[in-house]
């Protein structure tokens, strides 16, 4: 059942990520862009954001249109509103919280040319939810970040780390020597674009062997049709590869996954591991995007991300799996206990 947030859940995590994320000041220029279906968030932002003083502009795409290229303007959006292009050219700060059309893909890319053109200090949540950015920014950006820094530390020196849980994770992972750990840790400079919500340390790891239970989220169709998993997944990996899935009284579920894994000779890889920091998510919500970040190791199957990670494979699909309270020992240093995220 989703978790219901009202406007006072929606009005902490907008003043969360304006403080302490995008750090706001007054007499800054503040452009939010959302739609009708993100109106929630949209007024949350714009209030946040006047309270810390800066000039705000509200925009909705689904009001706006575009003259500069002979487009109508209806959405799906072609190019850029011209009312956004020119609120973005003297702003120092922005996010976007409208829904992400496939489409419009041609329009973000160009919003976002302007963030990183303009160095804009950009929050970017395309088609989040309510419940996301409620669950995502419940806690202060700036101690997220100094916590995961001093994580982040403690993995990149770490020879084996050692997953476990209740309902039966048990893996060793070992990280790929002189490969570093890339962090999501929510704070955004000139020109940089953050997705949120945020709170993870993630590589792609040398090898990966035992048994990951994913019974919190996974990512693509199959996780948004089942939500807050109800069947744990057991996923048993051999030198890093999946050998057998299993989903508890569900083989649609399993069926699905070994589709999944078996679309391309690396699809059936575990491409990246991800340490989840965000002490502030407490239970699993079911949204791959919230869960990947609460205290934890979970885990991404297929594409290592490379240009990340620095990983030289490729995977044509990419899945993240996670889990609810596993417990995460580094070179015998415990760093989370039963989902509880203890200091490095």
């Amino acid at each position: 059942m989703p978790i219901m947030n009202g406007e006072e859940d929606l009005r902490k995590a907008a003043d969360v990520l304006v403080r302490t994320g995008l750090r706001v000041t007054k007499g800054e220029r503040f452009v939010a862009v959302g739609d009708e279906g993100s109106l929630p968030l949209l007024d949350a932002l714009e209030a946040a954001a006047r309270e810390a003083g800066a000039e705000v502009a509200a925009l909705r795409l689904d009001l706006l249109r575009s003259f500069a290229t002979n487009h109508s303007g209806e959405r799906p959006h072609k190019v850029l509103p011209d009312g956004v292009r020119r609120a973005m050219l003297s702003a120092q700060v922005s996010a976007f919280v409208a829904s992400d059309p496939h489409a419009e893909a041609s329009m973000r890319d160009q919003f976002l040319h302007i963030v990183g053109a303009c160095r804009i200090r950009h929050a970017h949540m395309p088609a989040i939810s309510e419940n996301a950015f409620v669950r995502g920014l419940s806690h202060d950006l700036g101690a997220l970040a100094d916590v995961g820094r001093e994580i982040e530390r403690h993995l990149e020196a770490s020879r084996e780390i050692h997953v476990s849980s209740a309902t039966g994770t048990s893996l060793t992972i070992k990280p790929t020597a002189g490969r570093r750990w890339v962090s999501r840790l929510g704070r955004i400079g000139p020109g940089e674009v953050v997705v949120f919500p945020t709170g993870s340390i993630l590589a792609s790891p040398d090898d990966v062997s035992g048994v990951f239970v994913a019974d919190a989220s996974m990512g693509e169709f199959f996780g948004a049709r089942e939500g807050l998993l109800r069947d744990p997944v057991r996923f048993e990996i051999t030198h890093g590869r999946v050998m057998r899935v299993e989903a508890g009284q569900n083989p649609q579920l399993v069926k699905d996954l070994e589709t999944m894994l078996g679309v391309a000779p690396s699809s059936d890889r575990v491409g990246v591991v991800i340490l989840g920091v965000n002490a502030g998510i407490g239970a699993p919500t079911g949204e791959v995007t919230v869960d990947q970040h609460r205290p934890g190791m979970h885990v991404v199957f297929g594409d290592p991300m490379g240009k990340m990670t620095g990983a030289t494979w490729t995977a044509r699909t990419s899945f993240a799996a996670c889990q609810a309270n596993g417990t995460v020992d580094v070179d015998g240093t415990r760093l989370v206990d039963g989902g509880k995220l203890l200091r490095a």
